[in-house]
């Protein structure tokens, strides 16, 4: 009789096996075969540029002024570029894929949206002269869509609700961008930045974004006070609750340097304001690149500056 029993708990344990087996192929979350993943010949990971990895999220972190908008609006050129003529090395290299890169600035008046473009447009035509920087322009105007949404109310989620309008516009722009780039975070959300639950259900929205549609986030935030008065740039220096940090795969921190840092580097204290380290505090899916430091030029575009081993271009998988 026990034999029996022992009997019919199998089938029912087989036929429930089954149906979940079933259940996990229908939902997509059917468990990862070892030994076929052992056999299989996996392709590199794939870099937007240096440390964050494709179909993740990532954000860029500073004190206001710093120059994280000027930073984001290079990479998004550098990286909209077909031509591969603009690199923002070391950050940006020739082995990073080109692609539609997405700009929205909620934060900025568009007269100033328009002077960075300009300004960072005029430094590509100085730099690589007409014929060759017109080319890249030409590429990044193709592929480079810049949104000026300061005073639009565009909210992602507030008052512990999804807005399906921001949700529905973000999914449309990923099935077509390599790239999304939100400036700044705090007005994407209508909630308490310190909350850890609803920071941590923000990110997962912008998680389903990017795996819906393969696209990246970037999001710029700022920094808090005491990182700014302490001078530092670890993973607690980004201002809100810990779940942002815990949840993004990159965290980009960048600085005015001290001044003894500026001692160490040999630059004068009247230049110490125009330069800028930039800390790669967290990195997920690759080794962690040196800081690279970068000086602003008097209109306020951003130049690598020589000063520093400025390798950021590291890619080597952990």
């Amino acid at each position: 009789m026990s034999g029996n029993n022992n009997l019919f708990k199998s089938e029912i344990s087989n036929k429930g096996n089954k149906n979940l087996q079933n259940n996990n192929q229908k939902q997509g979350t059917e468990p990862l075969s070892i030994l076929n993943i052992f056999k299989k010949e996996l392709p590199p990971l794939d870099f937007v540029f240096t440390g964050l990895k494709s179909g993740t999220i990532g954000f860029i972190s500073s004190a206001g002024g710093t120059g994280k908008s000027m930073l984001a609006l290079h990479l998004a050129f550098s990286l909209a570029d077909a031509t591969k003529t603009y690199n923002f090395r070391p950050i940006i290299n020739d082995r990073h894929q080109r692609g539609i890169v997405c700009y929205l600035n909620l934060e900025d008046p568009r007269e100033i949206l328009e002077n960075r473009i300009q300004k960072i447009s005029r430094k590509i035509i100085i730099e690589f002269g007409e014929e060759n920087g017109y080319k890249a322009l030409q590429s990044i105007d193709k592929n480079l869509m810049v949104y000026g949404l300061y005073g639009k109310n565009f909210n992602l989620y507030k008052d512990a609700e999804l807005q399906d309008k921001a949700y529905n516009i973000l999914l449309k722009l990923g099935q077509k961008s390599r790239l999304i780039i939100v400036d700044t975070f705090r007005r994407l959300h209508g909630e308490d930045e310190n909350n850890n639950a609803k920071m941590s259900e923000i990110l997962k929205i912008l998680e389903e974004i990017c795996n819906k549609t393969g696209t990246t986030i970037l999001l710029l935030h700022h920094q808090n006070k005491t990182a700014i008065l302490e001078k530092s740039n670890g993973q607690t220096a980004m201002r809100g609750a810990s779940a942002l940090v815990d949840n993004a795969k990159l965290l980009i921190n960048m600085s005015v340097l001290s001044k003894d840092e500026a001692k160490e580097l040999e630059i004068q204290e009247e230049m110490r304001k125009n330069h800028v380290k930039v800390t790669f505090a967290k990195v997920n899916y690759s080794a962690i690149p040196n800081d690279i430091y970068l000086v602003k030029s008097l209109d306020g575009t951003l130049d690598v500056c020589n000063c520093g081993k400025n390798e950021g271009d590291d890619d080597e998988i952990y």
